[in-house]
């Protein structure tokens, strides 16, 4: 699913609409996004206990990043960020009234503009992410800490590959089954 801020309201994109949107396009066996309108593109289940592997590279400096535990979809979402803006990637941080505990930036190790990061993302209570085999950051107590996994459409073009998630836990739903997300 695809949610877009489109004049000043959010838009959701769903499977069989999904195609009228420009903003993220699969080329390629690459996802990419233009990084205009804001948004982001996000799993159809919900995780709990998981760990998640993407690669990104941006062909110019640029900002995106990975939320975790989002419930709503909304502009922008309350959740907790995995950064990727270039020079702070890997930083963890609460938005729109999320909690997290830590999450500061331990070591850098994001390669130049150009180049593909691996980013892996996992949870237990916990988040924290790992650049290219180094721990970037730690943070802990979560609140959300069960939602969906989001890739940021945040003002500038960046393409992804290599998407994974592998959950460690049993599934679970914030919605009845056949109703969207509100």
């Amino acid at each position: 699913m695809v949610v877009l801020k489109e004049e000043g309201k959010t838009r959701r994109y769903y499977e069989q609409t999904v195609s009228k949107q420009s903003t993220f396009t699969i080329e390629n066996g690459l996802l990419k996004t233009t990084g205009t309108p804001e948004g982001y593109c996000r799993t159809n289940e919900v995780y709990d206990n998981f760990v998640f592997h993407v690669e990104v590279r941006f062909p110019t400096r640029g900002n995106s990043g990975v939320l975790v535990y989002v419930q709503k979809d909304q502009i922008w979402p309350k959740g907790i960020e995995c950064q990727m803006y270039q020079s702070h990637m890997g930083r963890i941080f609460p938005i729109e009234g999320g909690c997290l505990e830590g999450g500061e930036m331990i070591h850098e190790n994001a390669k130049p503009e150009g180049e593909w990061n691996t980013e892996v993302y996992s949870e237990e209570g916990r988040v924290a992410t790992v650049l290219n085999g180094v721990i970037i950051g730690i943070g802990a107590n979560a609140n959300p800490r069960i939602g969906y996994i989001c890739l940021q459409s945040e003002g500038a073009q960046a393409e992804f590959r290599n998407i994974k998630v592998r959950r460690h836990a049993p599934s679970h739903q914030l919605w009845p089954k056949g109703e969207p997300a509100k």
